[in-house]
């Protein structure tokens, strides 16, 4: 019996070494489990006020892409299309300017894909759209785009009915879409 425990003792104390040995490494941590990626939105265009985009076919630091996520059901927007400095051609249009949308309705056609320009026009402010049906629940979500910038989405085809657009940053800025 008392060998036993000695035993047991002795491979735990093994354990713990070992575990204190892992935790002291300078090695980078090997992880077991990987949090699926959030899906992100690709910007169809993001072009600057002067219409010059950067190396990658986008704008300088002002369109970043990295905190919007897209629902599964709103699908994800494609390159295609064009913005330039005099703004891009969409079906619909969202400009925000003084930490408010310019738009307090806007329409949208029901039952088929649409395109959406979505204006940031406040310097060195972050802005992103959101459309949410009756329930609540996202159907769309742009990227953060911070300062001066234009980005054109693809959002998938929507059911006739009244939707809101938000900013998630400014809960001040709230609209209605109603697609028809």
């Amino acid at each position: 019996m008392r060998l036993a425990r000695t035993s047991l003792t002795a491979v735990l104390a093994l354990l713990a070494c070992l575990a204190v040995a892992g935790c002291a490494s300078s090695a980078a941590a090997g992880w077991t489990f990987a949090p699926p990626p959030v899906a992100t939105p690709t910007p169809l265009v993001s072009a600057s006020p002067s219409g010059a985009a950067g190396p990658s076919g986008s704008a300088g630091p002002s369109a970043s892409a990295g905190a919007g996520t897209t629902p599964a059901a709103s699908g994800s927007a494609a390159p295609s299309g064009s913005a330039g400095a005099s703004g891009g051609t969409a079906d619909v249009t969202i400009s925000a300017l003084n930490i408010a949308f310019e738009q307090s309705s806007v329409d949208a056609p029901a039952g088929k894909a649409f395109t959406l320009l979505f204006d940031n026009k406040d310097a060195s402010v972050p802005h992103d759209i959101w459309i949410k049906n009756a329930s609540g629940t996202a159907v769309f979500q742009g990227v953060i785009t911070t300062g001066v910038s234009q980005t054109i989405y693809n959002v998938p085809s929507l059911a006739a009915g009244t939707y809101t657009f938000n900013c998630s940053i400014h809960t001040n800025m709230t609209g209605s879409m109603v697609v028809k």
